[in-house]
């Protein structure tokens, strides 16, 4: 009995130095007396996973290496033919950019801005934010603020509600001298406010009011409460009408109960009431005030489409023309699309408007357009390009034409600026009109720049026509940013000339200045000279503040 004690506890004793031994054979040499264990799984993988890692070592470049000089006998892929000649045109119309902002900088005297790309050698530290610029009124909760959000009100539907209500707007003050040489001679002192009152009911439903109380709506223009220095009379636009108001929300927010772990497809926008509508940049549609329904799907995704877009939309009455005059007896409905893809952002628009009166006619409008980024050799191009068509249902009249629109734009950054230099062109076949367009709107052609662009503001027109009919053109300008982007230059040239041999072509010359003054004004400073065939040289100024509040 005793000598099978003696075998047991010599086992024992042999055991733990056979595992003592293999612990102090096994551990890290850094690391004396602490027994390592079996690894885990999970650092099983990572540790097989960083040996394969390992194979890739040939790859790897060292931040710190040295520096490895430019070999040109090296080979590099060649430009096509195409960038080589697309970008030596683009290089060209870029080229006055610099000569102009150096004219700016003595003009403005203030710093051309541009991008530094060396870092600095200190540090700057943390830089104080700038206050948040107060609405003109803001109850509950305020726009972009901070902090806790509210316990809300649970409504039957099942959906949170945290009431709040903001009030904000422009005013917009000015002196215009407007000259086309076409019958429009004013000199004038004219007055716009846009005042809107916001009630938020949820972050996705809310309820918008909104007055132009200093100037009305006429048959096809606006009255803007001015003064006119040539006939020495005041001109009241004063009014109460109800420019804005609808309903916006989200069918899934309004009703939760019906989808409580979002799991279908409820999230279904809509809006109702009187409202701005604007598609295809303004080019297919321009209306400020429409009494619409609109019912918007969202999110849809799938086959190369990263998102997509589709709204339906039906208007009922009152809706102004393409020649901008009031149409009472026409209804209109319309889908619209917006897909985005890996390379392109696609809007496909149709729409239809149906009136009973022969003036204005029947027509059906479509949009197709397509925007991206180009990447070439040796710069990325902003570019864009919509073709547009109508066809009446009964005969073309001012409001329903046969016509198509083809409409390009490109812009580019240059080199070392953040400045824009941007070549937009069109081509009007027949009569293209658009199903609706607002009094204040003009013609479709309102995008092509400054020459063809409305003010907006009293008589102030746009000094070349922006009607699509028989016509083709195109506009070039440079936006140059000074003082660290709060003030801007922009010089435009552009002209039109007409395909159907009416001899009505136009060029023109447009300068724009604009400064921002603290958190809520911005001075606006316009000129222009045109000249268009059989008439004399047309000019404007003007000089514009607006408040943002």
């Amino acid at each position: 009995m005793r000598k099978l004690k003696q075998q047991f506890l010599f086992l024992i004793l042999t055991s733990a130095f056979l595992l003592y031994s293999g612990i102090v054979h096994a551990q890290a040499p850094d690391a004396p007396g602490v027994a390592s264990l079996p690894p885990s799984p999970e650092m099983a993988e990572e540790t097989q996973a960083a040996d394969e890692y390992d194979e890739f070592d040939d790859y790897y470049i060292n931040p710190y290496a040295d520096r490895v000089e430019y070999d040109p006998n090296v080979y590099h892929d060649s430009e096509p033919l195409y960038w080589k000649l697309g970008e030596m045109a683009m290089d060209a119309l870029a080229s006055p950019a610099e000569p102009l902002a150096h004219f700016g900088q003595w003009l403005l005297c203030s710093e051309h801005y541009a991008p530094e790309t060396p870092l600095d050698d200190f540090p700057i530290g943390i830089q104080p934010i700038p206050e948040r610029p107060d609405l003109l009124i803001e109850t509950n909760e305020k726009f972009l603020g901070v902090g806790f959000l509210n316990q809300g009100i649970e409504i039957p539907t099942g959906a949170v509600w945290r009431p709040s209500f903001w009030v904000f707007g422009t005013y917009r003050t000015g002196l215009n001298y407007f000259n086309n040489r076409a019958g429009t001679n004013v000199t004038e002192w004219a007055n716009r406010l846009d005042l809107f009152g916001q009630l938020n009911l949820s972050g996705t439903e809310r309820i918008l009011v909104g007055l132009r109380s200093l100037d009305k709506e006429l048959t096809a223009s606006r009255l803007f409460t001015s003064y006119e220095f040539h006939d020495g009379e005041w001109l009241d636009g004063l009014n109460a009408d109800i420019q804005t108001l609808f309903f916006e929300g989200d069918f899934g927010e309004l009703f939760p109960n019906l989808d409580p772990y979002d799991v279908h497809r409820y999230d279904i926008g809509f809006s109702v009431g009187r409202q701005p509508m604007s598609f295809q940049q303004g080019l297919l549609i321009n209306e400020d005030m429409v009494d619409a329904v609109t019912v918007t799907r969202n999110t849809i995704n799938g086959g190369g489409v990263l998102n997509m877009r589709v709204t339906g939309v039906y208007v009922e009455g009152d809706i102004n023309r393409n020649n901008n005059v009031h149409d009472p007896d026409s209804t209109m409905y319309g889908i619209f699309s917006e897909t985005d893809f890996e390379v392109s952002t696609v809007n496909a628009d149709v729409a239809t408007v149906n009136s009973s009166n022969p003036q204005f006619g029947s027509m059906t409008a479509f949009g197709l357009s397509a925007i991206q980024r180009l990447h070439g050799f040796h710069n990325t191009y902003n570019t864009s390009f919509q073709v547009l068509g109508s066809f009446p249902h009964d005969g073309e009249t001012a409001a329903s034409g046969q016509g198509e629109l083809l409409f390009s734009q490109i812009s580019l950054t240059p080199h070392h600026s953040n400045d824009l230099v941007y070549f937009n062109a069109f081509w009007a076949i027949d009569q293209f009109t658009s199903p609706a367009r607002g009094t204040l709107a003009g013609g479709p052609l309102g995008q092509v720049g400054l020459l063809f662009a409305a003010s907006g503001l009293g008589q102030y027109g746009a000094p070349l026509s922006n009607q699509a009919t028989d016509v083709a053109g195109a506009s070039l300008g440079y936006q140059l940013f000074y003082d660290k982007t709060r003030q801007q230059l922009i010089f435009e040239i552009g002209g039109r000339k007409d395909t159907n041999d009416v001899n009505d072509g136009a060029i023109g010359g447009a300068i724009r200045y604009q400064k921002a003054i603290g958190q809520h004004w911005i001075m606006l400073l316009d000129s222009f000279v045109a000249k268009q065939e059989s008439r004399g040289v047309a000019s404007g100024a003007r000089i514009e503040f607006l408040a943002k509040f």
